[in-house]
């Protein structure tokens, strides 16, 4: 059985991309969270939405099946930052799951803006847990792989040291 898992949100696609790779190069289990109610993906409505959910700390719902890693040992938390936080979606999934008992590392994409908001608030709501790292990206993808690609392989690094202890 793997002992890491790779848990992620994504609206446009980015954060998916970055978490198969990582899922990919680290061998890791890999579940997406999928919120019942569909954001818009285009425009005003996008931002409205989407930044209102994140501000106000909205516990979304989440489709089933809610990813079940209570057997894995290290965790990888993938999200966008929305309104300079993390993603409905993401903490939703965050305040269901205990967590306390597992090694954790965030990453957050995002088009440019900061990321520490969304990583206290990552911090904030997975109290106990031992947190390995964070990450910033800016719209990963097929086309910024190779500017990306040193900061994947540092997680890489750190998850691959760390896992070995499990």
């Amino acid at each position: 059985m793997n002992t890491i898992a790779v848990v992620f949100y994504s609206l446009e696609g980015h954060t998916k991309y970055l978490a198969e790779q990582l899922a990919e190069r680290l061998g890791a289990d890999f579940f997406q969270i999928h919120p019942k109610r569909r954001y818009p993906t285009k425009g005003f409505p996008k931002f409205f939405c989407a930044g209102r959910d994140a501000s106000l700390k909205w516990n979304v719902a989440l489709q089933p099946p809610i990813p079940e890693i209570g057997s894995y040992g290290m965790v990888l938390l993938c999200t966008p930052i929305w309104a300079e936080t993390t993603s409905a979606p993401m903490y939703s999934f965050l305040r269901q799951t205990d967590l306390s008992s597992k090694q954790l590392f965030f990453i957050a994409t995002c088009s440019g803006g900061p990321a520490k908001r969304c990583f206290e608030r990552m911090r904030k709501a997975v109290k106990g847990a031992s947190i390995l790292g964070e990450e910033r990206f800016v719209h990963p993808s097929e086309e910024t792989a190779a500017r990306d690609e040193a900061q994947i392989a540092s997680i890489c690094n750190i998850v691959n040291e760390h896992s070995k202890a499990l």
